[in-house]
C-alpha cells in the first residue's frame, strides 16, 4: 500500500525530473545546514560569514523570502542535473549555470548589494521565458514539478520587482503600477504556455500508479509483444472506411490534428484488451485520415488496467474533458476549470494508447505531434 501511495504522489512528475523534486524536498535541511555553517564560521570570526549573518539579520521579510525562493529554484535546477546528465548533457550544464546564478542572486539579496534587484529580475524572467521556449518547441514537457517551480519563480519575481519603502509619492505609484503590470503579464504568459502545452502533452491526465522502478526484461518483452500484436490486428483500419463499417465513429472535433473514433459496442464488451476489438482508434484530422494508433478503454472509472509492462504501459484517465450536448468531446477545460458553453466537464475511464511503431516517443508513450504531422503530410508513410 505504501508503494501505491508513493507512486500516486510521483505520478505527475517526469522520470528525469524526480531528482529535482527530491532536491526541493530536502531544501529545508540544506538551508538549515547552511545557516548552521554560516553561524559557526561567523563565531570563528570569518569576515564573509559575519557579513552574511548580519545581512540576513538586517534584511526585511520580503528580501528574506525572495532569497529563500531563489534558493528553492536553485535547488531544483541543481537536482535536475542528475536526471539529464546522461541523456541531455547540454541541458544539465544549463541547469548547473542557472542554479549557480540563482545562488549568487540569493546571496546578493541577503547582503543588500545594490544591483541584486535588477539582476535577479532579469535572471527570473530569462529562466521563465526559456522554459516557455523549451515547452513551445516540444523540448520540455509540462509536469507538476515544472508548474511548481514556475510558481516559485513568479512569486520571487513579484517580491523582487515591487518597490520597497512606504513612500506614496508619484514615483512610488508609477513603480507599483509598472511592477504589478509586469507580474500580471509574466504570469499570464506563463499560464498560457503551460495550458497550451498541457493540451498538447496530455496534462490533465491522471496516470495509474505503478512502481517507479525500471521495467524488467519480462515486462519489456510483454509490452513489445502486445504492441506488435495490436498494430498487426488493427492494420485493416488504416482504411477509415473499414473502421466506419465496423462501428467506429468520430467523437472529437474533425478539425483537430488528431481525431478519436470510438466503437460503442466494443466499449460495452469484455475483455477490454482484445487487439482485434480496441475500444478506440486515433486518426489524423482532415480529408484523408491516417491511422496513428489504437486505444483500449476500461469499462468503469474506478477500474485498474493490467500493468503488464510496468512503467512502459501507462494507463491514464483525463479530468479535463468537456462533453457537448451531442455527447461528443467538445473541448477541454480552461485554466479556470470551466468548459465551453453547452458542455459539461467529465472524467474519462482509464485508457491505454498503442501508437504506430515509428512514434519517436514509443508505442505506449505520448504521441509526437511533429512526427504525426509528418506522417499526415506523407500520406501515412513514416
Amino acid at each position: 500500500m505504501q508503494l501505491h501511495s508513493s507512486a500516486q504522489i510521483l505520478a505527475g512528475v517526469a522520470v528525469d525530473h524526480l531528482s529535482g523534486l527530491y532536491a526541493l524536498a530536502f531544501l529545508p535541511l540544506i538551508l538549515s545546514a547552511a545557516a548552521a555553517a554560516v553561524q559557526a564560521a561567523a563565531g570563528s570570526g570569518a569576515a564573509w560569514a559575519v557579513r552574511l549573518a548580519s545581512g540576513w539579520a538586517a534584511a526585511d521579510l520580503r528580501v528574506r523570502l525572495a532569497a529563500v525562493l531563489m534558493a528553492a529554484t536553485a535547488s531544483v535546477h541543481f537536482g535536475l542535473i542528475l536526471g539529464h546528465a546522461t541523456g541531455a548533457p547540454q541541458e544539465a550544464q544549463l541547469f548547473l549555470a542557472n542554479g549557480c546564478l540563482f545562488v549568487v542572486a540569493a546571496i546578493a539579496a541577503v547582503l543588500g548589494v545594490r544591483w541584486w534587484r535588477p539582476a535577479a529580475a532579469v535572471l527570473l524572467v530569462a529562466t521563465i521565458l526559456a522554459y516557455g521556449v523549451y515547452v513551445a518547441n516540444d523540448r520540455e514537457q509540462v509536469d507538476d514539478l515544472g508548474v511548481v517551480t514556475k510558481l516559485i519563480e513568479l512569486l520571487a519575481f513579484g517580491l523582487v520587482v515591487l518597490p520597497s519603502g512606504r513612500s506614496l509619492g508619484r514615483r512610488s505609484h508609477i513603480g507599483w503600477a509598472a511592477a504589478g503590470t509586469a507580474v500580471v503579464l509574466l504570469t499570464t504568459a506563463t499560464g498560457a504556455l503551460a495550458w497550451g502545452a498541457g493540451l498538447r502533452d496530455g496534462v490533465g491526465a491522471n496516470h495509474q500508479p505503478v512502481p517507479s522502478t525500471p521495467p524488467t526484461a519480462v515486462q519489456r518483452i510483454a509490452a513489445q509483444r502486445f504492441a506488435d500484436t495490436t498494430w498487426a490486428d488493427v492494420a485493416p483500419y488504416q482504411d477509415v472506411n473499414v473502421a466506419l463499417a465496423a462501428g467506429f465513429r468520430p467523437t472529437t472535433p474533425p478539425n483537430q490534428a488528431t481525431v478519436h473514433y470510438m466503437n460503442a459496442r466494443y466499449q460495452k464488451e469484455h475483455p477490454y484488451m482484445d487487439p482485434l476489438r480496441p475500444q478506440g482508434l486515433v486518426y489524423t484530422g482532415g480529408a484523408h485520415p491516417v491511422l496513428l494508433g489504437a486505444m483500449y478503454e476500461l469499462g468503469g472509472r474506478n477500474q485498474l488496467g493490467n500493468s503488464f509492462g510496468g512503467v512502459v504501459t501507462g494507463w491514464h484517465s483525463h479530468q479535463n474533458v468537456c462533453i457537448s450536448a451531442f455527447l461528443d468531446i467538445g473541448g477541454f477545460t480552461s485554466p479556470f476549470g470551466n468548459c465551453p458553453p453547452l458542455s459539461l466537464n467529465i472524467s474519462t475511464a482509464p485508457m491505454l494508447h498503442v501508437w504506430r511503431p515509428e512514434n519517436p516517443k514509443g508505442q505506449f508513450g505520448e504521441l509526437d505531434d511533429k512526427w504525426a504531422r509528418h506522417v499526415t503530410a506523407a500520406g501515412g508513410v513514416a
